[in-house]
Order: C-alpha cells, then sequence, then structure tokens
C-alpha cells in the first residue's frame, strides 16, 4: 500500500470500531484479525496470572498489559506498513488543521469599557483566610 492510498483510507475510509479505537474498515484484513486474536488470547491469559503477583511485580505486569492492549489497538496500521505511525500522525495532523480552518469563529467586542484594578490592594478571594481580616 503506497502512501497515496494510505492517506486516502485514513481520511475518507469507514470507520468501525477495533478493540476501543475507531479504525478504518480497510486496513482490517486477515494478517491483523490473526495476528490481534493470537495477541488478545495472551491479554487474557496474563490477567488471568495477575492475581499471583502482589506488591511491585503487579504494578509492573499491568504496565506491561497495558502497553500489550495499546499494541493491539495500533495493530491495523503497524501492519499494513505505518509501524512508528508517523504517517498516521502527520495525516491527522493535516485533518485536524483542515477542519480547524473551516470552523473559525468570528466574534465581536461589544463594548469597548475596561475596568482599572487597583495594583496597590492585595485582595482576593480569600485574603481574609491568608492575611487576616482587613478592613479599608
Amino acid at each position: 500500500m503506497n502512501t497515496e492510498e494510505y492517506e486516502k483510507i485514513l481520511k475518507e475510509g469507514e470507520r468501525v470500531d477495533w478493540h476501543g479505537v475507531q479504525v478504518p474498515s480497510e486496513l482490517i484484513n486477515g494478517r491483523v484479525t490473526t495476528w490481534a486474536n493470537q495477541l488478545k488470547h495472551e491479554i487474557d491469559k496474563l490477567e488471568g496470572e495477575l492475581s499471583d503477583f502482589k506488591g511491585t511485580q503487579i504494578d509492573k505486569r499491568k504496565a506491561y498489559l497495558k502497553a500489550l492492549y495499546g499494541n493491539l489497538q495500533n495493530s491495523p496500521y503497524k501492519l499494513n506498513g505505518d509501524f512508528y505511525l508517523l504517517k498516521k500522525k502527520r495525516i491527522e495532523k493535516e485533518m485536524e488543521g483542515e477542519s480547524k480552518k473551516k470552523t473559525t469563529k468570528t466574534s465581536k467586542k461589544t463594548s469597548s469599557e475596561t475596568t482599572k484594578t487597583d495594583t496597590t490592594s492585595r485582595r482576593t478571594k480569600k485574603s481574609d483566610l491568608i492575611f487576616g481580616k482587613n478592613k479599608k
């Protein structure tokens, strides 16, 4: 798959739910599903063994499982040639920039009144608690 096809799929592809993440359906092929099923089986097995650990070992194991789950969520991109997700991030950044250009906010200033604050006063909402009760 070349870059133009990949970009078209990411921008215009129909999205489906893939382990909690929306992914273009064209990226999910037989290789991705086979690899993901095997990884999901291993994650389930490791989660079953999680009760055997105590203390810091359980924290390390949970972090490892979180990383494996992240790999599972990103597998459609990684197994289609974007291993470091650089193309995906670049394309999403371009899409975000285009959407910001389309939805620009226009605001009018209703009045030009400005308030002048007393810079010598140390009065805040909780100045009574901080400095004690000060009367002016």
